[in-house]
């Protein structure tokens, strides 16, 4: 029995010792997460009177810049920018001094350039301000910019304020601003240290970093007024993209023979002709005389070339372009394969009609409508219905059928029902939909509240902020500023209410003009969720405070 214990005893031993023995790895301990600190700087902060070529700032540790090109910004704005390194815990600053302006507050803003070395802890907002007169500028201008569109904050918009005495209509295209600072994620901005002076602000998204607002291609917003800063001021600017005042052509695509797609600048109406006046029985338009941005069209027994002009409705220009063709293919294709329809989703619409959609140009004579059958599940009997229908356009084909509402339907078009211009047939396809009924939708009623008499739009947006409905309106002086519109047939889901003041009534939202100094017109989107639930009537009260 002792020899036993002492057996225990001497194996418990060894164990601790292996134990202690173990190689256990450093953890190094918590993460730093404390940005460098300011100790000292040469000449101090807030120096007036500067006069120094160099700025030296001592940090408690070592330090490294950051996106420096980025992030820096000196306001005023410096002829030659500072040369900016850093040598050990310091951060060296170096100034062409004759640069600098009598009487003037200069601020040199590193963002988050400034950081330690180790860990790359950023310092936010890191400032060095000095004055070249007897007192440091303290003048403050808050704000946020926000996109006209749909309110939401705009981040990393360039903020400019040039003196109001020296400013014109075209100042903002030619030069860059005095003073300049960068909204942040949430669309607020700041500018710190200004003078008792009278300034013009704009705001553009300057898409190509070179410190001027260029136009159309750039969104910009701008403060009504002059600014006369005599004390602290908050603005809210309204971020928009100008519309140009003509259209053109901006790229032209030929994804295959047979179709070709000319995208525009901007939504227009225009008429699509041939030069040559024989070659435009050749062509036919999709969605002929609509307002649109995309102008698609099919061609038929054309070859290498096709000279083409689109007039804009309202306008005497002509803008004229030659289209290079694909090559006719050469091998016969066997079957058409792409066949769509609206009904790919698995729904038609309430009282809808269903539609067979073609990549070509289709021979609208040539059909076999025996050869597309349409079968429905109805008191457990499979009716088969008799197929009638029309071409819409050169490559769709409406059927005229109506349908059960809240009946599953198939659709099987088989192949040799359709034939293109080149006579190559359909190939087979299967659709499997369900006709809606109403009691698969919703009805909203809204009691909308405004409180001026005047023009608007109310659009009701989904949570993609597409617009499902809208209408307008306008309460007459007689009348209460209480308006009751009707949504129904609405599909279930999370809608928004978006009030558009309509200043013009053409009923629709119209965006600004700089030269002009015109706003866009104003948006209130309301915060209040309108839940939809199918074969359900809601009815909301939503108050617009303008």
């Amino acid at each position: 029995m002792r020899r036993v214990l002492r057996y225990i005893i001497v194996s418990a031993i060894l164990l601790i010792l292996w134990s202690c023995a173990q190689i256990v790895p450093l953890t190094g301990g918590q993460r730093d997460f404390v940005p460098p600190k300011l100790v000292s700087s040469v000449p101090d902060t807030n120096a007036i009177r500067f006069n120094s070529e160099t700025i030296e700032l001592s940090f408690n540790e070592y330090v490294q810049l950051k996106n420096l090109n980025s992030q820096l910004i000196v306001s005023p704005k410096l002829k030659t920018l500072p040369e900016i390194t850093t040598e050990g815990k310091k951060v060296i600053i170096k100034l062409k001094k004759e640069e600098l302006k009598p009487n003037t507050t200069y601020r040199i803003s590193f963002g988050r350039a400034i950081a330690d070395m180790n860990e790359s802890n950023s310092i936010n907002g890191f400032d060095y301000v000095f004055s070249t007169g007897d007192f440091i500028d303290s003048i403050k201008i808050r704000g946020t910019v926000t996109d006209a569109f749909n309110n939401k904050p705009s981040s990393y918009i360039l903020i400019g304020l040039y003196p109001n005495s020296k400013e014109t209509d075209s100042t903002v295209f030619q030069k860059e601003a005095d003073y300049i600072s960068r909204s942040g994620e949430d669309g607020q901005f700041d500018f710190k240290n200004l003078p008792h002076e009278t300034f013009r602000l704009y705001a553009f998204w300057d898409k190509n970093k070179n410190g001027t607002y260029d136009g159309e291609t750039e969104k910009i917003a701008f403060y009504p007024s002059p600014l006369k800063l005599e004390s602290d001021t908050s603005v809210q600017l309204k971020l928009f993209q100008e519309v140009s005042p003509r259209a053109y052509i901006k790229k032209v695509s030929n994804p295959y023979y047979g179709f070709s797609q000319l995208l525009l600048n901007k939504k227009t109406k225009i008429e699509l002709l041939t030069l040559n006046g024989s070659d435009q029985e050749k062509i036919t338009e999709v969605n002929k005389g609509i307002e649109k941005d995309t102008v698609s069209f099919y061609y038929k027994d054309v070859q290498d070339s096709l000279k083409i002009s689109l007039k804009i409705s309202g306008s005497e220009k002509i803008d004229t372009i030659k289209l290079k063709l694909p090559k006719i293919p050469t091998n016969t294709r066997k079957r058409l394969k792409t066949i769509s329809s609206n009904v790919s989703s698995g729904s038609l619409g309430i009282m809808g009609k269903v539609q067979i959609n073609f990549p070509t140009w289709m021979d609208t004579v040539t059909k076999d409508l025996s050869r597309i059958h349409i079968t429905s599940k109805e008191d457990s009997l499979v009716v088969l219905k008799t197929i009638k229908g029309h071409w819409k356009t050169v490559n769709s084909f409406e059927i005229d059928n109506i349908f059960k509402e809240g009946t599953a339907y198939t659709l099987r078009i088989d192949t040799n029902a359709f034939f293109d211009v080149k006579q190559v047939s359909n190939d087979s396809a299967i659709f499997n939909f369900k006709a809606k009924a109403r009691s698969d939708f919703g009805k909203l009623t809204l009691k909308i509240l405004v409180t001026k008499k005047r023009p608007y739009l109310l659009q009701l947006i989904n949570e993609r902020e597409e617009v499902i409905r809208e209408s307008s309106f306008a309460p007459s002086l007689s009348s209460t500023n209480v308006v009751s519109i009707d949504f129904t047939e609405l599909p279930p889901g999370i809608y928004l209410a978006k009030l558009i003041f309509d200043d013009n009534e053409n009923k629709k939202w119209d965006s600004g003009d700089f030269m002009k100094q015109q706003q866009p017109e104003k948006v209130i989107i309301h915060s209040k969720q309108l839940k939809v639930i199918s074969d359900w009537e809601v009815e909301e009260e939503v108050l617009f405070k303008e």
